[in-house]
């Protein structure tokens, strides 16, 4: 349960970090709590691999500046970390063998001077004029991260990809210039901004979907609500706090699960204090009333979906089968998936047995590359399509 209040955490902190200066410095902490490390590192790199945006967790100024710089042009385990799919977790170990790693430049210059070896990293944005780079670290001697802590990360990255679409749409459009309402539109993360009094005051595209559909978040005359009074006022105490001294569990905001139908996975909403000055506010959006807080609402099942209508197109599974390759991606094992598809182990083998002859694939290691090669291709193609306004 720990391990769960450690990843909720993380999840807050990472969907408010875009929303103020010193997010991601705020943000970091979480994570390594999260990933039971002592060390973490945010890096954007511009298109000439300079470092655009550094912010370290559990390092000094000076540690943080060696990292970038072994981060740097010409390290050659940094290339192996760039060519690694966008969003793909990998522990060190699964890159070089630790000697080998161990005589790197990389290492001696960037990592053992925290005092720290094994490490665990995602790179969940590569764009021609960005790389950005998160890495978790542990210190020399401690062991290396396992499955659980693998699985840890992949459940934040989703997240990590939503906070920094969000913060690049906020800084081009900075809430108020007149194409804002466009930019937010095309953004797939739902986004509302409510008043002290939980009315909506806008919602991009995404969100209406959500609160039309009457399915976990929906609106009432009282504001915006969810699938029980209970949860509704405790979803109203943390917009309350965004508007006033108050704090619930020392910070204002919070997150919170709201449960859907039967067989549907939660919907998880970030809510987070909106912090611009009145005067920077185009009040032609919201009239009189003013946002006290930012909703950021996820829908897992909407993320499956996707994935999974991805994936039958590519290879033409059943829905089954497709069913099966993303319990597969998750990486605990198919008695696991089994259970929570909620089939019998012999007939997960059947459909992988179907899934290796259409894929072209003969061991699940191989069908696991393939699928997070294509999961990397599903990620580029939704940015592209935002980027075209379709």
């Amino acid at each position: 349960m720990a391990r769960a209040d450690a990843i909720l955490a993380a999840v807050q902190r990472i969907h408010e970090a875009p929303l103020t200066p010193d997010g991601w410095t705020c943000a970091l902490p979480s994570i390594a709590s999260a990933l039971r490390s002592e060390h973490s590192i945010f890096l954007a790199q511009d298109a000439s691999r300079a470092a655009e945006f550094v912010v370290g967790f559990g390092m000094s100024s000076e540690q943080t500046a060696g990292f970038t710089a072994a981060a740097g042009p010409g390290s050659a385990f940094w290339e192996i970390i760039r060519a690694l799919p966008v969003g793909s977790v990998a522990p060190t170990s699964a890159l070089l063998p630790d000697r080998e790693y161990a005589r790197t430049t990389f290492y001696n210059e960037g990592v053992r001077p925290l005092g720290a070896f094994h490490g665990l990293l995602v790179s969940p944005l590569r764009t021609p004029q960005r790389f950005v780079h998160l890495s978790t670290g542990r210190r020399l001697g401690r062991q290396d991260f396992d499955a659980d802590d693998i699985a840890a990360l992949r459940t934040l990255v989703p997240h990590l990809v939503t906070a920094l679409n969000v913060a690049h749409k906020l800084a081009a459009a900075e809430l108020r210039a007149a194409g804002a309402r466009a930019a937010l539109d095309r953004l797939e993360v739902s986004v509302i901004l409510v008043d002290a009094a939980a009315r909506i005051l806008f919602a991009n595209r995404s969100a209406e979907a959500i609160l039309s559909g009457n399915d976990g978040l929906g609106v009432d005359r009282d504001g915006v609500r969810a699938c029980s009074r209970n949860i509704t006022r405790v979803l109203h105490r943390l917009i309350a706090s965004c508007a006033d001294a108050t704090t619930i569990n020392g910070e204002p905001g919070g997150s919170i699960e709201l449960p859907r139908g039967e067989g549907c996975r939660p919907q998880h909403v970030v809510v987070a204090p909106f912090r611009a000055n009145a005067e920077q506010i185009d009040t032609a959006w919201f009239g009189t009333a003013l946002p006290v807080a930012i909703l950021i609402v996820t829908d897992p099942e909407r993320e499956r979906r996707m994935r999974k209508e991805h994936l039958r197109r590519r290879f033409g599974l059943t829905s089954a089968e497709a069913d099966v390759a993303l319990e597969i991606l998750e990486g605990d094992g198919r008695a696991a998936s089994a259970a929570r598809l909620g089939i019998a182990a012999t007939t997960v083998r059947a459909h992988l047995s179907h899934i290796f002859e259409k894929t072209g694939v003969h061991r699940q290691a191989e069908l696991v590359r393939l699928l997070m090669q294509g999961e990397h291709e599903l990620t580029n193609a939704a940015g592209k399509s935002r980027r075209s306004g379709r």
